[in-house]
């Protein structure tokens, strides 16, 4: 069968446009680095390829959620534990004003530090965080949470925790508010009072003689009490650390699954993109000789 002179040039034709465009996707996926470029080239894949780009992008939110409740929690932890520091000293100090030996010169001195004492855990309840939000004040951290008036010291903030999703169903408070951490010392046989009481009560009974007799079991009871929230904080940070470790698996793992659905064989595509190259170049250079054969150059 022959064929035609317009035949075989229009063969010739096409077949090195379609060499130019699939040297043109080659080139395409080694820029992008990807072998998925559009819904078409395998719309399975690229659907899948799709929901694990949702997936680790939720990730990521969820790295930054852990981050921040890390470091409110760090920050609580600290807090909490210079809270302990001065509570421990002003046991110590009870101890000190309830011998009876003391004079006014004494009681005076001792009730002067407790009161000094308690402006530093005011200073302490109105700590803020990075962000510059009042950690204790619950939902209203826009404001200081503990105010001192002429009746002791006020509690301004409210009885909120805020919190944030560290995984998929998964929140944590990060930070207690500064009600259940300051006003609500459990008293056995009485109703709760807060450290800022505890101390003023002290502080009043030390200036007018001796020591009252409720002073010591009520900061030992606050000592307690300052434990256990010690402990619900380190709590909640380890499960927030746990969540980091996990979500640093998940995200190792769908990237891996992604990078097998959507990422290009770049050593494969370099062999491709020089063969097809050179391909190209020999099929132009044969067609450009035959195209300048005429029926005068076989005369010659």
């Amino acid at each position: 069968m022959q064929i035609g002179t317009k035949q075989f040039y229009q063969s010739q034709i096409t077949s090195m446009a379609d060499l130019q465009t699939k040297i043109g996707r080659i080139q395409e996926e080694v820029s992008s680095g990807k072998k998925l470029l559009a819904p078409s080239d395998d719309p399975g894949a690229y659907t899948v390829a799709n929901r694990l780009d949702q997936s680790i992008s939720a990730m990521n939110q969820y790295g930054r959620n852990i981050g921040m409740a890390k470091s409110r929690l760090a920050q609580e932890d600290a807090v909490l534990s210079s809270v302990s520091s001065i509570v421990t000293r002003l046991n110590e100090l009870g101890i000190q004003g309830a011998n009876g030996t003391n004079d006014s010169i004494a009681r005076g001195a001792i009730a002067e530090e407790m009161d000094q004492l308690s402006q530093q855990l005011i200073a302490l309840g109105n700590s803020v965080d990075a962000n510059g939000d009042y950690l204790f004040a619950g939902y209203k951290s826009g404001r200081p949470p503990f105010v001192s008036t002429v009746d002791g010291v006020s509690y301004q903030g409210d009885t909120g925790r805020k919190e944030v999703e560290i995984a998929q169903g998964v929140s944590t408070p990060t930070s207690s508010n500064g009600l259940e951490l300051f006003m609500n010392v459990s008293r056995q046989g009485s109703e709760s009072t807060s450290i800022f009481d505890i101390v003023k009560s002290a502080v009043s009974s030390l200036r007018e003689g001796q020591l009252s007799s409720d002073v010591l079991p009520a900061l030992k009871e606050a000592t307690s009490h300052l434990s256990t929230y010690q402990a619900i904080c380190g709590a909640r940070l380890q499960k927030v650390e746990t969540a980091e470790t996990t979500r640093q698996s998940q995200m190792l793992n769908t990237k891996s699954t992604l990078s097998i659905i959507q990422d290009a064989d770049l050593t494969q595509l370099a062999s491709d993109l020089q063969q097809k190259s050179l391909t190209l170049q020999a099929a132009q250079s044969v067609f450009a000789k035959i195209s300048q054969l005429t029926l005068f150059n076989f005369m010659k």
